[in-house]
């Protein structure tokens, strides 16, 4: 009986020692832990996702480092993270392991920062953004920011000055509706409202990406009509030197008897850049240099610039970097505004419109990063502008810009969103001969929140909000009258943008957006006072800010079919601006020229279709970006006064063309490289029709009569590639068109060039 019952005890603990022992099996908890980088520069990744096979996830913290649990003893883990080509790894538990992620080549993967003031992918975001990689730049030799945006639909470059989609006509550096980034940072000259391209570093891009539309709400006064932000190249594990030469030389124009270089010095145009890149432990350095020299095609035009530019960043902690961007720039030019004639004089100059000019710049870009371990991520930036140009003709002008900006960014895990938010001050102080040597202040603060919700996996809804306040501090007199208040505005405007994208598939969407817009006049618009020969610029004190709003509905197509990787872009957009204010001719005490006026109200509806990517034909990668954009711009209350002031009885804005062509093709066999490209812009209807006042020396009315101002823009070039050394041949406007892009001034004729390219 004893022993039976013994038994019986002893039968019942290894059933309960069983138990304990198997559910202690089944509770089994793996940790496995890593880091993730990026395969190029080894910075850290910060969220990128890890998801086990059995759905447990997470995301790397603000060092790059991951931990996951799972049951299994060994895991097959998906690494993904935006812009990057998504990896899976076998990993054991208790390994350690680093995890570097390579950048998707394929473009809708492509992380965009400009939309949203965080890094997302092309496919999501809700306004039109268009990028261009860096490799065009070299491979077409474009030895400035503005030619490669010449590339891309729906964009035009007029005398410097960018324009998206027919929301600007010409102003000859006198505030731009569209805002140019460089890093995230405003590069205008805070005075004029314009950027001088030299001081973009071409040698060093990592990309350009460029929104259509309003932007405002993230970026304030400049961004009514969109935003370039060029994102420059960062430092790589392996250190890079590369440098790169090239030599333009212009031939005869179509007009021959507008030959002035005929027995002189052929028009020619010398470029050499260095840059170099590496990571010294915790310090990434990345140094370049640009140097320019030439004799332009404009009769006793020349343009000679130098750049000199450095990035540097320190790791203070793996959460904590400090950045420096610094740029130095100098450049020595002649430049003129309008031809002397429209026959023998096309390239020739008004009398006593050269202008000579000695300008140097100094840029200062403090910043620091640190993301906090909530995953919020905190940022400053803050710049110095300095500029001093030295010029003829009463046209000197200096000036000191400060700004400093603070960022805040978070992913909301819980209600599947993240917020952008930020803070931003600045204030620009200038004296020059170019603003009637009078004492002017311009200061900003702005305060903005953007909230992106994603519902589901599909839909991704954006909303967000800008309160701006501008206080403008000029003389109390101008040209002998009192200005009201004594000279001083403030101005405060609250604006707003809304946003959605929805996914049909993986990479296919629909987007459609509505952002408000805002822009206060720069000091150069109302307290430019200058000549350029028989012409005047005006100031205009009175000149009121302009608002409007921007609308569009677009579809994305992703291509991924065979071996095309791409996709098809289609949008249909309108703006409409009250007050605009444009720069128009005029007459003011007998006197004939340009002055910042405010137009009226208009609108502007178009239609735009984009396509971009590679593939394989036979064998041969092809890379193709273009499109189409039609616009249909006018005045919403089209006067008599009004036309009366256009060379046209339509109802259409002066200086807009309404059909633009663009296309990029090239393809590569083996080492040998070939493209192709082609501009198409169509007649500019609507001009000031006093430039008709002055036909007997510019000729104006009877160029237009007798040729179209439509123009056609082939190039080709062809090269070679290797390892290390690459050599290219380019010809530019090869039909030899004349291009008209503004009255009275021709681009350049026919030109070839021949490019080097060495890294090592």
């Amino acid at each position: 009986m004893q022993s039976n019952f013994i038994n019986q005890r002893f039968l019942c603990c290894i059933i309960v020692y069983a138990y304990l022992a198997a559910s202690c099996f089944a509770q089994s908890v793996y940790t496995y832990s890593g880091r993730i980088v990026d395969s190029t520069t080894s910075e850290p990744l910060i969220g990128a996702s890890v998801t086990a096979s059995d759905g447990n996830g997470t995301i790397a913290d603000e060092v790059g480092r991951f931990t996951l649990n799972s049951g299994n003893e060994f895991e097959d883990v998906e690494v993904s993270y935006i812009g990057y080509k998504t990896v899976y790894v076998s990993i054991a538990a208790e390994e350690d392991l680093l995890i570097e992620l390579a950048q998707s080549e394929f473009l809708l993967d492509a992380a965009v920062i400009t939309g949203s003031r965080y890094q997302s992918p092309l496919i999501e975001a809700t306004t039109s953004i268009s990028i261009i990689k860096p490799d065009l730049l070299s491979d077409a030799n474009i030895p400035s920011a503005d030619l490669a945006l010449d590339k891309v639909p729906g964009v035009q470059i007029q005398d410097g000055q960018a324009n998206i989609r027919g929301g600007s006509g010409y102003s000859y550096g006198a505030g731009s509706r569209v805002l140019i980034l460089v890093d995230g940072i405003s590069s205008l000259q805070a005075d004029a409202g314009r950027l001088n391209w030299d001081d973009i570093p071409v040698e060093n891009i990592g990309q350009i990406e460029v929104l259509k539309g309003a932007a405002s709400v993230l970026y304030g006064s400049s961004a009514l009509n969109g935003v370039i932000n060029i994102k420059t190249g960062d430092a790589t594990s392996t250190p890079v030197t590369r440098l790169s030469t090239s030599y333009f030389v212009y031939g005869p124009p179509q007009d021959e008897v507008a030959q002035w270089y005929a027995d002189e010095l052929i028009p020619y145009e010398w470029n050499v850049s260095a840059l170099h890149k590496q990571k010294f432990g915790k310090i990434d350095l990345v140094a370049s240099g640009f140097y320019s020299r030439g004799e332009e095609v404009y009769e006793d035009s020349f343009n000679n610039r130098g750049r000199l530019s450095t990035k540097l960043k320190y790791r203070i902690r793996p959460n904590l970097t400090a950045q420096l961007n610094a740029s130095y720039n100098n450049t020595i030019n002649a430049s003129t505004l309008l031809w002397r004639n429209a026959s023998a004089g096309q390239y020739g100059y008004v009398a006593n419109s050269l202008v000579e000019n000695n300008g140097t710049r100094f840029i200062l870009d403090p910043s620091v990063t640190y993301y906090d371990q909530g995953g919020g991520k905190h940022q400053f930036l803050s710049r110095y502008f300095y500029n001093n140009t030295i010029s003829t003709d009463n046209r000197s002008n200096s000036s000191n810009f400060y700004s400093g900006e603070y960022q805040y960014g978070k992913d909301i895990e819980l209600i599947d969103a993240r917020i952008s938010t930020g803070l931003v001050i600045s204030s620009v102080d200038t004296d020059s001969d170019l603003f009637s040597n009078v004492d002017v202040t311009s200061r900003n603060i702005a305060a903005y929140a953007q909230l992106d919700k994603h519902f589901g996996k599909k839909l991704k809804v954006t909303v967000g909000s800008r309160f701006e306040h501008y206080n403008l501090i000029g003389p109390e007199f101008f040209d002998g009258e009192a200005l009201p208040n004594g000279g001083e505005e403030n101005e405060s405007k609250v604006i707003f943008r809304a946003g959605l994208n929805y996914q049909l598939e993986d990479y296919s969407a629909l987007r459609a957006s509505f952002g408000q817009g805002y822009r206060f006049p720069t000091i150069s618009e109302k307290y430019i006072s200058a000549t350029a020969g028989a012409f005047s610029i005006f100031p205009n004190p009175g000149l009121q800010s302009e608002d409007g709003w921007s609308g569009e509905i677009g579809y994305k197509q992703g291509l991924k079919v065979g071996g095309w990787q791409g996709y098809l872009d289609v949008a249909g957009f309108i703006s409409q601006y009250n007050d605009m204010s444009e720069f128009t001719l005029a007459i003011e005490d007998g006197a004939f020229g340009f002055k910042s006026q405010n137009v009226g109200d208009t609108e502007i509806k178009g239609v735009e279709f984009e396509v971009a990517g590679e593939s394989e034909f036979f064998g041969i990668p092809i890379r193709v970006i273009g499109g189409y954009t039609f616009i249909d711009p006018k005045y919403r209350n089209f006067s008599d006064e009004i036309a009366a002031t256009s060379s046209s009885d339509q109802n259409i804005l002066k200086y807009r063309t309404r059909h633009n062509a663009k296309a990029d093709i090239q393809a590569q066999i083996k080492f040998v490289v070939i493209g192709l490209s082609y501009q198409y812009a169509s007649e500019m209807v609507a001009i000031d029709n006093l430039f008709f006042s002055f036909n007997d020396f510019l000729q104006l009315e009877a160029y237009r009569s007798q040729n179209t101002t439509a123009y056609q823009l082939f190039d080709a070039r062809i090269g070679v590639k290797f390892d290390h050394l690459a050599i290219t041949v380019l010809g530019n406007n090869l039909i030899n068109d004349r291009i008209m892009k503004r009255p009275a001034r021709l681009e350049p004729p026919r030109n070839a060039s021949l490019r080097l390219d060495y890294s090592f």
